[in-house]
């Protein structure tokens, strides 16, 4: 067991500490792992199994492939859609559950944590952003920042109403008196604004900051 877990690390072109925080051990356990120092645990071979992808017959009989397609690359991470059974119908059931998207983009680009990062699909109509340059049409995939809830910058936010059962994605402005200024940019629509009591009557939730519409990608 011990040579297939190395062989497994290797195959991936990982480091032992990368690897360790992959899935979720200390470095210094798996190096007892791959010197046959110490038995993996269940729980351990459950990981290599779940988080990356390892074909459990060949890890028990060393028969068939060592992955189960698609191989794990440490180089991508899977963003999943938010959760939230509360939502409606169209929100609730998204026509893509998850994306893969580059890990360098990520940090690196856009400077953001993946762990942060959930994708929604836009309900209701378009809206554009700042000089036209940010549209969102109907049913796009979009790439919030759960992080970012409160709206102390102006951009264009993911957000609930109504305990959580109404989804809107719109810019948002907050003005020098408290208020929040909200903008769809499209033309069949006014803008509102709110004040933080009204707000709190309608169940004002910020899901998280829009960072791209993934859909435009695909144009």
């Amino acid at each position: 067991m011990k040579d297939k877990i190395k062989q497994i690390r290797l195959e991936l072109k990982m480091s032992q500490g990368d690897f360790a925080r992959k899935i979720n051990i200390i470095q210094q356990q798996l190096s007892k792992y791959e010197r046959g120092e110490n038995k993996p645990s269940a729980e351990f071979l459950t990981k290599l199994v779940k988080e990356i992808n390892v074909n459990i017959n060949w890890l028990l009989t060393g028969e068939g492939e060592m992955f189960i397609t698609p191989k794990f690359n440490p180089d991508v991470v899977e963003i999943e859609y938010y959760e939230n059974p509360a939502l409606t119908d169209i929100i609730r059931n998204p026509d893509i559950k998850s994306v893969w998207l580059d890990k360098n983009l990520i940090r690196n680009i856009w400077r953001k944590n993946e762990k942060n990062l959930k994708i929604l699909q836009m309900p209701g109509d378009y809206m554009r952003g700042r000089l036209n340059d940010f549209t969102i049409n109907n049913k796009d995939i979009v790439l919030i920042d759960t992080s970012s809830t409160n709206v102390s910058l102006s951009g264009i936010y993911a957000y609930t109403t109504q305990n959580e059962q109404f989804l809107f994605i719109k810019a948002i402005q907050r003005l020098a008196n408290g208020a929040l200024k909200f903008n769809i940019n499209n033309e069949n629509y006014q803008c509102s604004t709110y004040y933080p009591d009204e707000l709190k009557k309608i169940d004002f939730k910020v899901l998280g900051r829009v960072v791209k519409n993934l859909s435009s990608y695909l144009d």
